[in-house]
């Protein structure tokens, strides 16, 4: 029971338990976000998405880059939505930043819109990943980049990389298992990119490419 109180809150932060946990994971997983951030070589007039934004670290340093286009995120916390519009208040009210309560399944935003969008220990949690990464497919201008960060299935269990792992509320993915999901949404050119002179093991992420603007079911 526990151990479904604790999967929920990480999936969808709230109250006092939710922003403590919101504020673990900005301080816990600040090297993968200064390490995405730098994978993503972003330029200034950008357009760029963040699915399950969290307590908005990697936002606040792409908008020290980004400083001509958009950063926008969204995120099915109310609670880290309130965190990381205080982390970025600056920003948003140079209107920069957009931050957005939603969910990533059924994204209110125009086809064609951003050049890039990411996400970081986020796609576990997500009940429909297929219908995300479809969404995010669309969103995608002809030409732009998908990238997730994830912390691999082997990886979860180092004493026992064959376990299973996960939880009705959190499933683990290896880098084959998303770069299929993301060929069956329409990506290309999906490669995995990985730091492995890192301590940090989810320095990991996969890559793909809208590169052409045909329909996916």
């Amino acid at each position: 029971m526990l151990g479904k109180i604790i999967d929920g809150q990480y999936r969808r932060p709230s109250g006092l338990l939710g922003r403590y946990i919101g504020n673990r994971m900005a301080v816990d997983h600040y090297p993968e976000n200064l390490w995405t951030v730098s994978i993503l070589q972003s330029k200034a007039t950008d357009w760029i998405l963040e699915c399950g934004f969290g307590a908005g670290v990697a936002i606040q340093e792409l908008a020290r880059v980004v400083t001509q286009g958009r950063i926008v995120g969204i995120d099915f916390s109310e609670t880290m939505v309130d965190a990381a519009r205080k982390r970025n208040a600056v920003a948003v009210k140079r209107g920069i930043v957009q931050l957005h309560y939603g969910d990533v399944s059924t994204m209110p935003f125009g086809d064609d819109t951003f050049d890039k969008v990411f996400s970081i220990h986020s796609i576990y949690f997500w009940p429909k990943p297929g219908e995300a990464l479809r969404q995010i497919w669309r969103v995608l201008k002809l030409g732009g980049m998908v990238l997730l960060t994830i912390l691999p299935k082997d990886k979860w269990n180092p004493a026992n990389p064959d376990a299973l792992v996960g939880t009705a509320e959190c499933k683990p993915y290896s880098g084959n298992e998303l770069v299929h999901m993301l060929t069956e949404a329409g990506f290309s050119k999906t490669q995995v990119v990985s730091d492995e002179h890192s301590e940090v093991p989810s320095k990991y992420c996969v890559i793909g490419l809208k590169v052409n603007d045909r329909v996916t079911g």
